[in-house]
């Protein structure tokens, strides 16, 4: 954690106060609901709007943590017992920026990503972003596309044209 222009610097500050205060906020309900924490949950002790990573153990399915897009190093770790539970849970919310699947079975993971309601879905790793693929999010999440060539069409404007033509024989 650390200043992210800094090589080697793997999680930076959250970008302004009230989003770093929102961070915050989600981790203070966590704690206010007794939910159990497997790290992090306290601020950090430098200068800035730094919060450590933090995971909570098994949040309820309406807690905060799990309803609303973090945007800060603030995430729950979920049980399940049912491939499709967990993808109709994971599609029942109005976010879809990006997400991922953890699994010593690559291939049930993939399996799962291609069913998930999300921009990105990412197979063991999370955030790898390329400048040749498409980056945008579904649903209630993210504006436009960024990257590939998607990102590229969001720079220019369709334009549709329409002529009324006479009939070729006039009666």
């Amino acid at each position: 954690m650390g200043d992210g222009s800094e090589q080697g610097t793997q999680i930076g500050p959250i970008n302004n106060q009230p989003q770093y205060e929102r961070v915050l906020g989600l981790i203070q309900d966590a704690k206010d609901n007794g939910y159990t924490f497997l790290m992090g949950g306290e601020k950090a002790d430098v200068p800035g709007y730094f919060v450590p990573i933090t995971i909570l153990d098994n949040p309820p399915e309406n807690s905060r943590i799990v309803q609303e897009e973090q945007f800060g190093p603030v995430l729950p770790l979920i049980r399940f017992d049912d491939y499709d539970d967990v993808i109709a849970r994971t599609n029942a919310t109005d976010y879809g920026l990006g997400g991922s699947v953890w699994s010593a079975d690559e291939d049930k993971a993939w399996e799962l990503a291609q069913r998930i309601q999300s921009g990105t879905v990412w197979v063991n790793e999370t955030q790898h972003l390329s400048p040749m693929a498409a980056f945008g999010g579904v649903k209630q999440s993210g504006v436009g596309v960024e990257g590939g060539l998607e990102g590229l069409l969001e720079y220019t404007n369709a334009q549709t044209l329409v002529r009324r033509k006479k009939p070729a024989f006039a009666q």
